[in-house]
C-alpha cells in the first residue's frame, strides 16, 4: 500500500508540462536555474517570439487534422498537434504565455489623451464599449489561437503576464487610476471569454502582486530600460504556481 500511495505521488509531481508564448517565457525560463534539481525536468520550453506579432494573425489552423504552425514571418515557426505535444506523455499539460497581457494596450495607446468615461477629466472620454472594443481588438489574436490550442490538446492552460511595474517609463503621463481601471478590465475581460471556452488561468503569483495592483518593483527586469518584462525571481514562483497548478489535475 506505501509503496503504491508513494508511486502515485511521484506520477503527479512529475507530470510534465510544456511553457510556450511570447518574450514573458524568458523570466520564466531563468527562474527555472533556482528550482531544486529534481523539479526542473518536468518543464520544456517552447519559446516562439515578441508579443508585437499578436497585432495580426500569427497562427494557422487546420481543422480536420488538428495542427496549428505559428506564422514563420514573424515568430518561430512551430508546429502544434497531437502527436507534437503528446510526445511528451498523454498526461503532459500545455501552458500557453498570450492572452493576459496587458503591456501593449496600456504602452502603445494614448491613455494621456484618453480616458473611461467615468475617469475622464481632461482627456477625451471613452464608452465602456469603446474600451470593450479596444481589448478585443488587443487580444483577438492570441485568443483565437489559444482556444485552438485547446482544441488539439484539451490539457491546455493560460499563463497570466505580470501587471505593470510603478516605474515603466510609458506611465510618466499617464494617470495612474486610469492605468490600473484598463489593466483590470482587460483582465477581468480575457479571463471571462477563456472561461467561457472551458479553459484556465494560472494566476499572477499573488505574493508578487502589490496592495495597488501592480507588480513588486522586486520583480523587475535588471534592465531598466526594459518596462514590462520581469526577474527571475518572478519566472521562479510563476514555475512554482504552474507545478502547483499541474499537480492538482486528474
Amino acid at each position: 500500500m506505501r509503496r503504491g500511495i508513494a508511486g502515485r505521488f511521484r506520477q503527479a509531481e512529475m507530470k510534465p508540462v510544456i511553457i510556450t508564448g511570447d518574450s514573458h517565457l524568458g523570466p520564466i525560463r531563468r527562474g527555472l536555474d533556482l528550482l531544486p534539481e529534481g523539479r526542473r525536468n518536468r518543464f520544456v520550453f517552447w519559446p516562439l517570439g515578441k508579443g508585437a506579432a499578436l497585432r495580426r494573425k500569427c497562427h494557422a489552423f487546420d481543422a480536420a487534422t488538428l495542427t496549428l504552425r505559428t506564422a514563420s514571418r514573424v515568430w518561430v515557426d512551430r508546429v502544434f498537434s497531437r502527436e507534437t505535444i503528446g510526445a511528451m506523455g498523454s498526461d503532459t499539460v500545455l501552458a500557453v504565455s498570450l492572452p493576459l497581457n496587458t503591456s501593449r494596450i496600456l504602452r502603445d495607446y494614448s491613455w494621456e489623451t484618453y480616458a473611461p468615461w467615468h475617469l475622464a477629466q481632461a482627456e477625451f472620454a471613452l464608452s465602456d464599449q469603446m474600451v470593450e472594443a479596444m481589448i478585443d481588438g488587443d487580444s483577438i489574436h492570441a485568443l483565437n489561437m489559444v482556444r485552438n490550442l485547446a482544441r488539439i490538446w484539451p490539457r491546455t492552460a493560460v499563463i497570466e503576464a505580470p501587471r505593470f511595474f510603478a516605474n515603466a517609463s510609458y506611465l510618466s503621463r499617464k494617470r495612474l487610476d486610469v492605468i490600473r481601471h484598463v489593466d483590470a478590465a482587460y483582465r477581468d475581460r480575457v479571463r471571462t471569454m477563456l472561461a467561457e471556452a472551458g479553459i484556465d488561468v494560472i494566476p499572477q503569483p499573488a505574493a508578487t502582486i502589490t496592495d495597488k495592483g501592480m507588480t513588486a518593483l522586486s520583480f523587475d527586469h535588471h534592465d531598466p530600460q526594459d518596462d514590462h518584462h520581469a526577474n527571475e525571481a518572478y519566472g521562479k514562483l510563476v514555475l512554482e504556481e504552474i507545478g502547483a497548478y499541474v499537480d492538482r489535475l486528474h
